[in-house]
């Protein structure tokens, strides 16, 4: 998430010169998300010669770039749902860039993300989270065609090599069968404080997580995901089944819950699991959040 945390600097115009940039970068290569991928040496030096945008777009890129030199991969790409509003930003920043909306049964993400000490809490506030998520997703392949491209993940679990392979057509891939074995891949990649939050990633690519919602969410929360985020789950091909409106009493009350939740959950992640570390960026982003606060 670090490459939104430096927004401000290119919506200001920056860095201004060479030595601000470098700067820049320096602040990028010490960010807490990137300290964990224990690159190698210290940030790479600027360009004397640019402008603003170009060095903007090396002290952003300069992470990742050493990142796939260190494990000798001649690309690299970065998977964060956040950057789902964020890709006009994206786009400017990097024009050749590919980008792909990953979108999912927003009643098992809903599932997923109780798991998790992040994101809504409860079914109604991931209804509605869910929703502006593929909406503002709907929206960035409308306007970029040519760079952006929608893909569901049970249509990836049904035909593994067949949704993958049409994807590394227009990411510029050559697609190899490997791709699929992700039983094979190397575990130490995580960082071992996110290691928690990938419990099932390295058994494959396999169906037993989809429509987990229909065995493990209740009747009530179904209905209320439908009626908050049934136009949503209609349009990208999944049965919203029947809905129940939500009272402006019980909305109140889930509102409560879900922020009262959320903020425990910020304080175990930020504070005792990341023991500080990223509680600064954190907070900025939770104040420049334009849904913070809302129901």
């Amino acid at each position: 998430m670090y490459l939104t945390d430096f927004a401000p600097v290119r919506e200001k115009g920056g860095p201004a010169d060479a030595e601000a940039a470098q700067e820049l970068t320096r602040l990028a290569w010490e960010h807490p998300k990137v300290a964990l991928w224990e690159l190698p040496g210290g940030p790479p030096a600027v360009p004397l010669s640019g402008d603003p945008a170009g060095w903007f777009r090396f002290a952003m890129e300069a992470p990742f770039a050493a990142y796939a030199r260190k494990y000798g991969k001649p690309g690299w790409a970065d998977k964060t749902p956040h950057y789902v509003h964020h890709v006009d930003y994206l786009l400017g920043v990097w024009p050749d860039a590919r980008v792909v909306v990953l979108v999912r049964d927003g009643r098992d993400v809903a599932l997923s993300l109780k798991k998790m000490p992040f994101g809504p809490n409860n079914a109604w506030a991931a209804a509605q989270w869910w929703a502006r998520g593929v909406r503002a997703g709907r929206k960035a392949v409308e306007r970029d065609p040519d760079r952006v491209v929608c893909v569901r993940y049970e249509d990836i679990v049904a035909d593994p090599e067949g949704e993958v392979g049409k994807l590394c057509s227009f990411l510029g891939l050559r697609f190899e069968p490997e791709m699929l074995d992700l039983q094979r891949v190397d575990r130490s990649r995580i960082v071992p404080d996110q290691v928690a939050w990938f419990p099932t990633i390295f058994e494959g690519i396999g169906s037993d997580a989809v429509e987990r919602w229909r065995r493990e969410m209740s009747p009530r929360d179904q209905r209320t995901f439908a009626w908050l985020a049934g136009e949503e789950l209609a349009a990208n091909g999944y049965e919203p089944g029947p809905s129940e409106p939500v009272s402006e009493r019980r909305a109140k009350w889930l509102h409560r819950q879900n922020q009262f939740l959320r903020n425990v959950n910020f304080v175990r992640l930020r504070i005792f699991q990341e023991r500080g570390r990223e509680l600064r960026f954190a907070l900025e982003r939770r104040i420049r959040d334009p849904y913070r606060g809302s129901r």
